[in-house]
């Protein structure tokens, strides 16, 4: 009886174990995957960034729902952004804010450390001259840091969304 309930135990722990040894495999290779995929749409200029939270230079974080995102495609970034913050000047009634989509003026890209990805954007429209400096890590996590001439500063969280 011990020896059965002994051998019972041990295979039990085995399977345990080996069924985490996959896991942890698994695991490898969805991140090596995803960082595949992060790599190819910043070379080919193509990807999209889904906003979970916006930080204005005054007050806390907020979250932010489902449909606000920032999309670089070839040489035009489509900006649909919340805005909470201080103005200086801007046309009657408010203007477009951070909601439009114009041609790139400038596009930076450099490799950091930790698989990051530091990209800076110059953007201008009928209604400012904008600065975005967007880095991503190998897992598709962004930060947003948007500067404006007429605007404070304010920044993004999110991850980069791929069609499927």
């Amino acid at each position: 009886m011990k020896k059965f309930l002994f051998s019972m135990v041990f295979g039990i722990v085995v399977l345990v174990m080996l069924s985490r040894c996959a896991t942890v495999e698994e695991r490898a290779a969805r991140a090596a995957e995803q960082a595949a995929k992060v790599r190819t749409a910043l070379t080919e200029r193509n990807y999209k960034i889904s906003i979970d939270h916006m930080y204005p230079m005054k007050g806390g974080s907020k979250s932010v729902s489902f449909g606000y995102t920032v999309e670089v495609r070839n040489d035009s970034l489509f900006s649909y952004l919340p805005y909470i913050g201080r103005a200086y000047q801007i046309p009657y009634g408010g203007g477009k804010g951070l909601n439009f989509s114009e041609r790139i003026g400038s596009y930076q890209e450099a490799q950091r450390k930790n698989g990051l990805r530091h990209i800076e954007i110059g953007v201008k429209n009928d209604e400012d001259t904008y600065h975005y400096t967007i880095e991503v890590w190998d897992n598709g996590s962004s930060q947003i840091d948007v500067q404006a001439r007429q605007r404070e500063r304010i920044s993004y969280s999110g991850d980069m969304i791929f069609d499927k």
